[in-house]
Formats: structure tokens, sequence, C-alpha cells
């Protein structure tokens, strides 16, 4: 292996913002995607980091082990339940477990070069993606057009690229002290007005996760806290001036929310056209599926997780194997889009527990270490970031960014604590006490 911190943090960069830079390519050449090429490239990036990461300080960590008996428990459910899966989704749930192990090859040292690769790398493409947006919404408003803008042809394009806008926020979180004040305020400018496009594109948990990173990080980090609240209010603000500018669109949604609590219906107009109206499975003949209207995305998700919760007491010990969901639930071919739903599900009960251990061990220890050591808190906000998505969007095999987040994060602890061994053994204070090194002051400096 060759250690080369800046390229294992491309690499990095490029595997969290994958979803929006395959909307920026497919769509830029009018495709729908291309398996070949996004599993090229998701393949190279975990390949780069484990090539060009740091091998020589791993430690096997107890938490390790929920990971271990994740992929154990998938492995069963693989042996004992039909193949629902084609060849396309078995890769790409294989790149992402293979990107936990590609996680683990990053070092804490190198926390800092990470830091700035990632910010760089997500603001281009939330740039890219905010200014592509722009038409789209302009020409929705001038045909009266309700529901999120098509994006080069994808309706989850806003989405995709507000995931990239919530790294640019964890990292100016993170270490937007350190910065230049220039670059501070620029950066401060460019995350307001995407914010107040993406809301306007009908974007909503991705902007309220983000949110709630401020969040966190102002209850975690004492001496961000002043920051982090005058950054979370210029999200409140921009997200509140993007519904605002469409108001009608953010009346619609909120309609549809509570669309069948009540008796009353709504409407015949959906949130999506007919042509991406949701299918339903052919035996889904229940009165409660009947009902729900396939173009309304908030009636579609409140009965996946319905059949999640119907089916979650049957999964017993190897589940009904993956991708099973969509021949079960009301929907075909559609996930639950909430990561331990569907891994209860389709792995098992004790894939699921061990699944539970991982999103609240992980972040426990996170903000444990990141109340004494700021280096600790990117990876914080960034696991804390991943899973909030994965309980809302998540498709366990399309989640390579959530275990890759879940490998730097093992990682970074079990650096962490070797290092407070020796710092202990050899008497030494640590490098919280006296602030960032040198080092770290020097790569942060460009910023």
């Amino acid at each position: 292996m060759i250690r080369i911190p800046k390229a294992a943090s491309l690499a990095f960069a490029l595997a969290l913002s994958g979803s929006a830079v395959f909307v920026l390519i497919y769509g830029s050449l009018g495709l729908n995607g291309f398996g070949a090429f996004t599993a090229s490239y998701l393949g190279l990036t975990v390949l780069m980091m484990m090539v060009f990461g740091s091998f020589r300080d791993f430690r096997f960590s107890a938490l390790d082990v929920p990971f271990l008996v994740l992929i154990v428990c998938a492995g069963a459910s693989f042996a004992n339940n039909p193949v629902h899966a084609d060849l396309r989704e078995f890769v790409l749930l294989m790149l992402a477990a293979s990107a936990y192990f590609a996680g683990r090859f990053l070092a804490k040292e190198d926390l800092s070069v990470l830091r700035a690769t990632s910010f760089w790398t997500s603001a281009a493409v939330v740039c890219a993606g905010a200014v592509l947006t722009v038409p789209y919404l302009i020409s929705d408003s001038q045909r009266g057009a309700l529901g999120r803008p098509f994006v080069l042809g994808f309706d989850s394009a806003t989405t995709a690229f507000s995931t990239s806008l919530g790294i640019c926020v964890i990292v100016l979180l993170s270490s937007g002290n350190n910065w230049r004040a220039w670059t501070r305020y620029v950066s401060v400018a460019m995350i307001g007005i995407s914010t107040a496009v993406f809301a306007a594109s009908m974007v909503r948990f991705s902007l309220l996760a983000i949110m709630a990173c401020a969040v966190l990080c102002a209850l975690v980090s004492k001496h961000r806290r002043r920051f982090a609240s005058g950054l979370l209010g210029l999200l409140v603000a921009s997200t509140g001036l993007g519904l605002i500018a469409r108001s009608t669109n953010a009346d619609l949604y909120l309609r549809y929310t509570i669309e069948g609590t009540s008796s009353s219906s709504i409407g015949s107009a959906g949130i999506f056209p007919p042509s991406h109206a949701a299918s339903r499975n052919p035996g889904a003949t229940t009165p409660r599926c009947e009902k729900v209207n396939t173009r309304n995305s908030v009636a579609i998700r409140k009965q996946l997780m319905s059949d999640a919760l119907d089916l979650i007491p049957r999964a017993g010990l190897f589940g009904s194997g993956f991708m099973s969901f969509g021949e079960l639930g009301c929907f075909e071919g559609m996930s639950p889009h909430n990561d331990l739903a569907q891994i209860i599900i389709e792995f098992g009960w004790i894939g699921g527990i061990a699944f539970c251990l991982l999103i609240t061990l992980i972040p426990l220890s996170l903000a444990k270490a990141a109340r004494t050591d700021d280096d600790m808190l990117f990876p914080f906000l960034l696991n804390a970031f991943m899973i909030m998505l994965s309980m809302i969007y998540g498709q366990i095999g399309r989640d390579l960014p959530l275990f890759l987040a879940f490998g730097l994060a093992v990682s970074v602890l079990s650096g962490n604590h070797a290092s407070a061994t020796a710092r202990e053994y050899l008497k030494m204070p640590s490098r919280s006490d006296h602030g960032n090194s040198a080092a770290n002051r020097k790569v942060e400096s460009f910023l």
C-alpha cells in the first residue's frame, strides 16, 4: 500500500457525494443510469481508500463486532431464502459492505485533509446542482407545475445535492473557526443560497437533518456553540425563504403529509406526474393499500412503514431475503426507505439487533470523544447525518456512504483510544489540551 492521504481523501469525498455526481454525469448525457459505470466508480473509490489509506495502525475494535455479525446474518439470509435481487443490487450491496473496510483504512491524523477535501468536492457539487436547479424552478413556476423539479430528468436530484450540502455544513461546523474570514463568509453565503434553492425544490428531511447536525454541534462543542447557533438560524431562514417562494407547493406537501388521517380526500392532483406514479404489487389488494394516492410521496412513505411494521414480527432469525420487501409490501420493487426496518425484515432479527448497535454505539462513542477532542467532531456529525438519512431515505444496498462513515468512525475511535493509552503511559498531554497541531493548522489554513 502507498500512503497518500490526499488521494484517499479525494476518494472518500467522491464516495460520499456519489449520488449527486451520478445525477450530474448521467443527466448531462441524457441517461437514466449505466450500471457498469456506477459499479466502477464506487469500486474505484473504495479501492483508492484501501490503497492510499493507512493500515499500519489498524487495531481490531469491539465496534467491529456488530458489523461482522451483520455480515454473517446477511450471508445466512442469502443461504436460506430464494434470490429476490438482481445482479446489480447484489453488487451494490457488496460495495456498500466493502466501504466499511475502506473507512477502516482512514487514519485519525489525516482528518484535517479529509475535511478540506470533502468540503471543496462537495461544494463544487452543490454549486453545480443549485445552478442547474434554478432554471427548472423558474420553468415549473411559469407552467404552474406542482411537486419537486425533475432536474436533468431525475426527481431525486435535489435530494442528492442536499446530501452534499450537508457534508459542506458538517465540515464548516467542525472546522470553520480555523478558516480565513473571506472563505468562511463565502461558504456561509453559498450554503444559505443553496439551502433556499433546495427548500424551494421541496427537499424536506435532508434539510431537517442538516439543521439537526447544527443543533448537535452546539450541544457537544461549547466553543463552537455560537457559530453553530448562527448557522442554524441561517438554515432556518433560508429554508423559510425557499418555501415562501413556492408557497403553493409547500401547502400541497403540508396537506399531503396529513392525508389519510381524516376521511376527507384532498384531491386527485399528485406530487408526481402520472408517468412516475408508484406501481402496486398484484397481490396487494387490502383496502388500506388500494386507497393510497400513488402519486403522493408522503402517503407512499407512510404505507411503506406500515407494511414494514406488519412484516417485522414475522421476519424470523434469517429474514425473508435481500430485496424481498419489494414483493411483500404494497408497492412493487420498493424498499421501506428505512435501513433498520429493511435489515430486520430481509436479514432477520439478529441482523437488526447488530445494526441497532452500530447506529447507537458509534455516535454515542463519538459524542463522548468530541467533547474533549475537536478532531472527533467531524466523524460524529457525519455519522449522525448519515444515520438520520438512512432512517427516511435508506436502501441498504445504496447506502455506501453510511457504511463508509461507520468505518471511518471505528478507525478514528480505535486510533483515539490507542493515542490516549500511549499518552497516559508516557504522561503526555493530549493534543486537544493545546489546540490543533501545527500540521493541522497548515492544512486548514488554505481554507
